[in-house]
């Protein structure tokens, strides 16, 4: 037996596997766009498209691929999708760089610059007492008293609503208020002992024509609760030859109400006492001229004036004088025509009077004084009133020491360090460059260089602790002295330590010690006192002063050091380790330097951490 399969009917299932394996494709794609454009966006931007969307836009998402959704549906998902990926392309570029402070934004363009989840308004019955009521809206009712009842119901075509029992009332074309007042009197005339209340529960959702200057023109489905701004807001704001200061809300073909919205922008006003209706058309004329105002005012910006306006209006949009304009007596006015172009200057008592006109443009004279900067100083230790201080720009260290009430008994001036973000940060660049030259060093004279040796530079690199000390006399003999008298900076930091009588010993000594300072011991004494060196160790030896200074001292015969060597207390005496040859290259001449770097610096910390 043979099954005939219509034509048609072969034509339908084949286009339908076609879709099917199109919205496949379409959904790998559009996944891969998705996570991609998101993935370069910055993060205040990526979270906020993301929690937005969340709902919104799967759900439209899901009907768009959804089998059982027309072509034409498809087509309003899809230029919904495409119009919110306009409106945010405009606001990351918005975003890109410090374009927008190089040059002045149209005034109010700004306003309607969020990322629209939908065009569709989500509807919450917020609506106030003065709201009117209409057809489609939904109410709910509550009667107390003799009778107990809570119902909801819809005002139906002719305007009414039913009570059950009771009849009908009539309440489209009144507000919730006046409503509610029918509601009372209808039901106090039908029954004795029952008190009615009404409330509003879902709001009618209404279309209406939006035209003209606009982003999107067309047809749109709004809550009944939408005013002109949200209605606005919905087609993506005024385009860039729409007015924001006449526009039109029409109804029956005549004009209800032309509005500007430089009331709302400019003084607050945010009244709209006329509601939208179905039928209704919203229509944005074309901006009239404009005009840039910039210098001393509160908001630098291009504004729309209209016939008539005055100097004096520009200044009013533009927030008003600031204060860097107290004291000038005029601005200037810039005016250009078809055949030359001046300059004039307007007297204040005169800009109520100068009437703008299409190419003129206003510049405001302003001076602002330079604010000197408050360094903030923070001291600690041995002095008489530790803490924090704010300097004037240009006092000295001195400065700080008077304010501090100068130093305690028992301060050891010798070891106070001063600690500065602009040295920490030129310490860190250094080690790096340094690392940079050693491993240039090693490629371009070893053939490559050893890979553990490189490895070994760079956790060097890694583990080092950077402080940003600055070494300077604390000495008041010394601080008198206006060379020696360091200036100081923002976030500086002070620290005063007491006297400890201890020398410290460290590195490839075989028994590495704390050692009690004593005025005759010599060098070769403290490393007695620590065992002696190493055969690990280098010739090298450093000592650090307590100060900061950094020394390189030489072994001579036997691996003896001169007696002249100056220890103080709270010295370091540092014996860095000797690692040998590594491919070739003698490691002390080329890694050396690098960690003798590493271990000045942490030799320097110790002597103030302790």
């Amino acid at each position: 037996m043979k099954f005939l399969i219509p034509l048609r009917k072969i034509t339908v299932y084949a286009s339908s596997l076609v879709l099917l394996m199109f919205i496949s494709s379409l959904t790998a794609q559009t996944t891969d766009l998705a996570e991609e454009f998101l993935e370069g966006l910055p993060p205040s931007i990526r979270a906020q498209i993301e929690v937005q969307n969340e709902v919104g836009n799967e759900r439209e998402l899901a009907e768009l691929f959804s089998s059982d959704t027309s072509l034409e549906k498809n087509k309003v998902i899809l230029q919904r999708l495409e119009d919110q990926l306009d409106v945010l392309k405009e606001r990351f570029a918005a975003l890109e760089g410090d374009a927008r402070s190089q040059k002045l934004e149209r005034y109010g363009n700004l306003f309607f610059q969020s990322i629209q989840s939908s065009f569709m308004p989500v509807n919450i019955p917020n609506a106030a007492s003065s709201y009117i009521l209409d057809v489609g809206d939904t109410l709910s009712i509550l009667m107390t008293g003799s009778r107990s009842d809570q119902f909801s119901t819809v005002i139906e075509r002719d305007g009414s609503i039913i009570i059950p029992q009771l009849g009908k009332i009539y309440v489209a074309g009144k507000s919730i208020n006046d409503a509610e007042k029918s509601l009372k009197a209808f039901i106090a005339n039908k029954t004795v002992g029952v008190e009615g209340f009404l409330s509003l529960s879902e709001m009618r959702d209404i279309q209406i024509l939006i035209l003209g200057g606009v982003e999107t023109a067309g047809i749109f489905t709004l809550s009944g609760g939408s005013n002109i701004l949200s209605a606005l807001n919905a087609v993506g704001g005024i385009s860039a030859n729409g007015s924001f200061r006449q526009i039109e809300h029409k109804r029956n073909g005549e004009i209800i109400k032309v509005y500007d919205l430089y009331d709302v922008f400019v003084s607050g006003n945010y009244i709209f006492e006329t509601s939208l209706r179905t039928g209704d058309v919203i229509f944005v004329r074309p901006k009239s001229f404009e005009v840039p105002i910039t210098g001393g005012v509160a908001y630098q910006a291009i504004y729309e004036i209209l016939d008539g306006e005055t100097v004096y209006d520009a200044i009013k949009f533009a927030g008003g004088f600031s204060q860097g304009f107290d004291g000038f007596d005029s601005i200037r006015l810039n005016r250009t025509s078809l055949e030359d172009s001046n300059q004039g200057n307007v007297l204040l008592s005169d800009i109520d009077k100068e009437v703008l006109k299409v190419r003129d443009a206003i510049l405001v004279p302003s001076f602002e004084r330079e604010i000197s900067e408050i360094n903030r100083i923070e001291i600690s230790g041995f002095v008489n009133r530790p803490g924090t201080y704010f300097l004037n720009e240009g006092q000295t260290l001195r400065d700080l020491i008077d304010k501090a009430g100068g130093y305690k008994s028992g301060a050891y001036v010798f070891g106070g360090a001063l600690f500065r973000e602009d040295a920490l940060a030129k310490q860190k660049e250094y080690a790096q460059l340094n690392y940079a030259e050693t491993v240039n060093y090693l490629v371009t004279n070893g053939g490559g260089g050893s890979g553990s040796m490189l490895d070994l530079l760079a956790e060097e690199i890694r583990s080092s602790t950077y402080f940003g000390r600055v070494i300077t006399d604390f000495s008041i003999g010394s601080l008198s002295n206006p060379e020696q008298n360091i200036v100081l900076m923002n976030n500086d930091k002070i620290v005063i330590p007491p006297l400890q009588k201890l020398v410290y010993v460290f590195g490839e000594f075989k028994l590495p010690a704390t050692v009690k300072f004593e005025n005759m011991k010599t060098i070769e004494d403290y490393i007695n006192a620590a065992g002696g060196l190493k055969d690990s160790s280098l010739d090298d030896l450093i000592v650090v002063d307590p100060d900061g200074n950094a020394h390189i001292y030489k072994t001579g015969f036997l691996r003896k050091f001169a007696n002249n060597v100056p220890i103080y207390p709270g010295s370091i005496i540092y014996a860095p380790k000797e690692i040998g040859k590594l491919d070739g290259l003698q490691y002390v001449a080329t890694v050396s330097p690098v960690l003798s770097s590493l271990a000045l610096t942490i030799a320097s910390l110790q002597s103030i951490s302790d």
